[in-house]
C-alpha cells in the first residue's frame, strides 16, 4: 500500500478505495488528483452506504401457506403438476412479493404435512389455511401450531379452511366457526360492516360478487368481530339454516396473543382474479401478521 496504514476506523471500503485513488492518481497529471480523489471517494462512500443498507434491511415476516386437500378439492388449489403452483398459491406469492409485505412458503401434500415439525413454526410469521379435511400432521406439529397462534402468530383462513378439522375442537375455536353448508352460489350483495379495517377500507359500503356463499356452525357474534356480511335481501334466504338472517362472510378475532383473519370468499378463479377480493386478502394477511 506503498506506506499507507489501514485506517480501521473508516473500515474496509474507505481503505480500498484509498490504495485505488494512489494507483489512479499517480498515472494522472498533478493538476486532476484532487479531482480523482474526491470522485473516487465518493463512490467509494455511496458503494460503502449502498452495503450497509443491504446489510442492515431486516427480512420479511414469512408466511406459511397451507394447501392440502383432505376432502374436497377447489380448483383453485389443484397444481397441474407437482412443480407448478395453483391459481391460489401463486396470487399469496404474488400478493406478498409486489407489495413487500412478506415472504410465502408453501404446503401442499400429505407429505409435506407430514415432514412438519413442531418448529417450523419459530420461522414464521403467520399460517395460511386453503384446506379441506382432516390434516395429516403429527401431533406434536399441530399442538405447535395451535400454541403458535395462542402466543401471538398470526392465523388467516380462506373460504375452506372452516372445512378442516372438524376432529380439532381446538382449531373450531381459533378460525371462529365450522362449514354448515352453502346454501348459494351466485351473484350476491356483501355488506361492509366494519369499513375502517384495512381489508374492507376499500370496498366502500357494500358491493356485489359472485361466489360460493357459506353457512357456519359453532359461530357467534360475540366470538367475532365481523367484517363482511350477506345481504339477506339479494338472496332466497329461506335456503339457509339461521332463523335471524345473519351471515357473517369475513371476521377477524383474537386467540390468546395471536391475530386470526378469516374470509369465506374464494370458491372460483373469478374471485381469485378480482383486485377486490386480492387486496382484501393482502390486507387481511397484513394484519394478522402485525403490519397493519
Amino acid at each position: 500500500m506503498g506506506g499507507r496504514t489501514l485506517d480501521l476506523r473508516r473500515g474496509l471500503w474507505y481503505n480500498t478505495a484509498m490504495e485505488v485513488c494512489d494507483v489512479v492518481i499517480a498515472a494522472t497529471r498533478p493538476a486532476l488528483r484532487r479531482g480523482a480523489r474526491l470522485g473516487l471517494l465518493l463512490l467509494a462512500a455511496v458503494l460503502a452506504c449502498s452495503a450497509t443498507v443491504r446489510a442492515q434491511s431486516p427480512a420479511r415476516p414469512r408466511v406459511l401457506m397451507v394447501t392440502y386437500s383432505g376432502g374436497y378439492q377447489h380448483d383453485v388449489v389443484r397444481r397441474a403438476s407437482p412443480d407448478r403452483l395453483s391459481l391460489a398459491e401463486q396470487t399469496v406469492v404474488e400478493l406478498g412479493a409486489r407489495s413487500g409485505a412478506f415472504d410465502t412458503s408453501r404446503l401442499y401434500s400429505r407429505e409435506d404435512l407430514e415432514r412438519l415439525s413442531a418448529d417450523a413454526f419459530a420461522e414464521v410469521r403467520a399460517v395460511l389455511f386453503y384446506t379441506t379435511g382432516s390434516l395429516p400432521l403429527r401431533p406434536e406439529a399441530r399442538q405447535a401450531l395451535l400454541r403458535f397462534v395462542q402466543r401471538g402468530g398470526g392465523f388467516v383462513g380462506v373460504h375452506c379452511a372452516t372445512d378442516t378439522w372438524y376432529e380439532v375442537p381446538e382449531y373450531g375455536e381459533l378460525v371462529g366457526a365450522y362449514f354448515d353448508g352453502h346454501p348459494w352460489t351466485q351473484r350476491v350483495r356483501l355488506v361492509v360492516e366494519d369499513p375502517s379495517h384495512p381489508s374492507t377500507k376499500h370496498l366502500g359500503p357494500g358491493f356485489e360478487i359472485t361466489d360460493e356463499i357459506y353457512q357456519f356452525r359453532n359461530w357467534s357474534r360475540d366470538k367475532v368481530h365481523v367484517l363482511l356480511k350477506l345481504d339477506p335481501r339479494s338472496v332466497d334466504v329461506g335456503k339457509g339454516k339461521r332463523a335471524d338472517q345473519d351471515y357473517a362472510i369475513s371476521w377477524i378475532r383474537r386467540h390468546g396473543r395471536g391475530r386470526v383473519f378469516y374470509t369465506a370468499l374464494g370458491h372460483g378463479r373469478e374471485v381469485w382474479e378480482d383486485e377486490r377480493f386480492r387486496l382484501h386478502l393482502l390486507e387481511g394477511i397484513r394484519w394478522a401478521i402485525g403490519g397493519r
